[in-house]
């Protein structure tokens, strides 16, 4: 007879030790499905049928693409990773209890659907509601906290006729399309999107700020958009801002009068923290500088020293000067000590990341390349709509915050890895479809194939033809 050995002998751990179980937490199917019934809870709260009428997407009823259809399969379809019309008809047909073609849809993508679309992102952005109170003590004051920055999807060179990107070595120029977006950082939503070539750089965008920004709002910005004029309206508006100090722009006193050698000064006390002027239009704006560590600040004068434009080579003074982190604002020093001034600019970092989550998992830049201008800004308008569903109804549920149990907070990256992964099937569970009718349904009405002159391998291998499709020999 074997002698049994136990386990924890073999491994050398003491079996008299206890060990602390691992607690897993059940979460409730209802939990989930309010998940998905909140995102379609949302879509009806658009006006959907009207913005179709308005943009001339619906001018008779529609028998099988609605509205409403539409923009439901178009957020879903962003989930599949790769999008197609063949994936985005299945699904349209999946939840209208039809059969379309995506023949169909294709032709539906036309200017008037860019124009739809663009309306429901729109009307989407609007309905964003503002937090009541936020866990951050240094922003409760402000009525939301916007970071603007600007992401680039590379496409194919088919698609640099209507969105053009920088001459590359090899003389051929690759497709490149800029997105602009405006994220609140309170609520933790998209209020702003806009979509143009890579050529429209940020500096020519920093205007678009002003048709949104409203009395009490903080507009975090980093160098590219940095535009006195654009400033000196947002302060006319009763809002605030935060950007860095362009070097080599005017510098005077609060008087407007006397000139001020900020590299002088600095060396002189170290830091600064008061009121200037900046420009020709003595834009008043408070002035923060805050001396960077010796290694910190050797490794921004490598990087300025490896500009590969020559053009544009640091001379010494703006060499020192990188010595400092600079900031402007017109935030008051009784709300914000100069700290706080630069650990708020830090949190720039977060749009980087939603950045990298759309690029990453929601395939961003995943367009055909034989498709039209309006078919690409169709897609990427369908899929902003549901970066901006994903974030009201999923982030903000699971938000990053504190966790009773003490378990890390959830990273925007997985979270929207997982969503690509599941949400579909809670979508389609929160609706009632059988996965198992809507697997036939895609099989029969979107798998066969397509009627064609020439035949096919299954027509080239039906009985009493051979492979090449020559009368076999008996």
């Amino acid at each position: 007879m074997k002698k049994r050995v136990s386990l924890c002998k073999q491994s050398g751990r003491d079996p008299r030790r206890k060990t602390r179980s691992r607690k897993t937490k059940r979460i409730s199917a209802t939990q989930s499905q309010d998940l998905a019934a909140n995102l379609q809870r949302h879509l009806k709260k658009l006006p959907l049928e009207a913005l179709g009428r308005a943009s001339g997407f619906r001018a008779r009823r529609a028998k099988k693409i609605t509205p409403a259809l539409f923009v439901q399969a178009a957020c879903l379809v962003v989930t599949l990773g790769l999008v197609s019309y063949r994936r985005w008809a299945g699904l349209i047909g999946l939840l209208g209890q039809c059969t379309l073609s995506k023949q169909a849809l294709f032709e539906r993508m036309s200017a008037k659907a860019v124009s739809f679309l663009q309306s429901v992102l729109g009307a989407l952005l609007a309905t964003m509601a503002v937090p009541q109170g936020c866990r951050l003590d240094a922003l409760r004051q402000f009525r939301r906290v916007v970071l603007q920055d600007s992401t680039t999807l590379r496409l194919s060179e088919e698609l640099a006729r209507f969105f053009p990107g920088p001459n590359n070595q090899r003389g051929a120029q690759p497709g490149m399309l800029k997105i602009q977006a405006c994220y609140d950082l309170l609520s933790q939503s998209f209020v702003y999107f806009s979509l143009s070539s890579f050529r429209h750089n940020d500096q020519a965008a920093s205007p678009e700020v002003l048709s949104f920004v409203q009395a009490g709002d903080l507009i975090i910005r980093d160098l590219g958009y940095f535009v006195l004029e654009v400033l000196e309206q947002i302060q006319v508006a009763q809002a605030y801002f935060l950007s860095r100090l362009r070097l080599g722009v005017s510098l005077w006193e609060a008087d407007g009068r006397t000139p001020v050698n900020l590299l002088a000064r600095l060396r002189k006390s170290g830091s600064l923290d008061g009121q200037f002027c900046l420009g020709a239009k003595k834009v008043l704006v408070r002035l923060v500088a805050i001396r960077l560590p010796a290694a910190v600040a050797a490794q921004r004068r490598a990087q300025a020293r490896q500009n590969r434009d020559r053009r544009s080579a640091p001379s010494a003074e703006r060499l020192a000067l990188l010595g400092w982190a600079l900031f402007i604002t017109n935030v008051p020093a009784t709300l914000w000590s100069a700290q706080t001034v630069a650990q708020t600019y830090g949190m720039r970092w977060r749009i980087e990341t939603i950045f990298k989550a759309w690029k990453s998992h929601f395939g961003l830049a995943q367009v055909p390349s034989a498709a039209s201008k309006n078919q690409v800004e169709s897609l990427i308008y369908a899929k902003l709509i549901f970066i901006t569903l994903f974030q009201v109804c999923f982030w903000q549920r699971y938000s990053p915050g504190g966790d009773t149990e003490g378990r890390p907070p959830l990273s925007l990256l997985k979270v929207a890895q997982a969503a690509q992964s599941y949400l579909l099937i809670l979508v389609l569970n929160q609706l009632g479809i059988d996965p198992l009718v809507a697997w036939e349904q895609l099989l029969d009405t979107h798998c066969r194939y397509e009627r064609r002159t020439r035949k096919h391998f299954m027509q080239d291998t039906q009985p009493g033809r051979s492979i090449t499709g020559h009368p076999k020999i008996k």
